[in-house]
């Protein structure tokens, strides 16, 4: 090996260092890979696959579109982005079956991969949508009126705020923020798995009906508990902490 190879190695990699030190841990790079696809004619939506990261959003005025991204993490960001054309693998797609939206983000990058690739979905859709959710890992943002919301994961970070007629979460480890900003009294709330942490908020005033079924659980509710009354909650885990206000 040539003298000067050497020394470009040894300053690469000292530079390296000095960029973990200094932050560069938190640089990212984002590639479009699908989108934005039209949803004015969609009324539910389907995630498929391993991981990702998802805003979904509803009004009545548009636009109403979704876009599929790949956001590559990392202290190699840097590198990659700069030097190569695929910021994030391709390996997500966007397709229209019907009114669903079916949207398919792939499998899981390599472990050991020198930067991490994620899959970034944003949606925009019409009001009383249906998001449907399966994947191992999955941070799931929501915001607005939505029918049903069915998500189930592994390791799931669910945030909801608006409405939903329907709401299931299910999961193995799972943390769950919802907010409802109003009340119908026909609303049915399932929240299941083996390590929860959830808080439910009712931002109007509203009697609720509630079941918790846990090995070992914590749960403070500042709403009493009025059977038969809608909202029904129903609370099931082996670890829980839950709150209700």
């Amino acid at each position: 090996m040539k003298p000067k190879t050497i020394l470009f190695s040894v300053a690469g990699t000292i530079l390296a260092l000095a960029l973990i030190d200094a932050g560069v841990a938190f640089i990212s790079s984002r590639d479009s890979l699908a989108g934005p696809v039209d949803l004015s004619r969609v009324s539910a939506i389907r995630v498929e696959g391993s991981a990702s990261d998802i805003r979904i959003s509803t009004a009545a005025s548009g636009p109403h579109v979704a876009e599929l991204k790949g956001t590559r993490h990392g202290w190699g960001a840097i590198w990659h982005s700069g030097w190569f054309s695929d910021a994030c693998p391709a390996n997500g797609n966007l397709r229209i079956d019907g009114n669903t939206l079916i949207v398919d983000v792939g499998s899981r990058p390599r472990l050991f991969d020198w930067s991490d690739c994620t899959m970034e979905l944003t949606a925009h859709l019409p009001s009383g949508a249906a998001v449907v959710v399966d994947q191992k890992a999955a941070r799931t943002r929501l915001d607005g009126d939505f029918s049903v919301v069915d998500i189930r994961s592994d390791a799931g970070d669910v945030t909801v705020d608006g409405h939903a007629d329907s709401l299931t979460l299910s999961g193995a480890a799972l943390r769950a923020r919802i907010t409802y900003q109003r009340v119908m009294q026909n609303e049915a709330i399932a929240i299941s798995g083996k390590m929860l942490d959830a808080t439910l908020r009712f931002v109007q005033p509203t009697t609720i009906s509630y079941l918790v079924e846990a090995t070992a659980s914590f749960v403070d509710s500042a709403l009493p508990n009025t059977p038969g009354a809608k909202p029904s909650i129903t609370i099931r885990g082996e670890m829980l902490r839950a709150r209700i206000e």
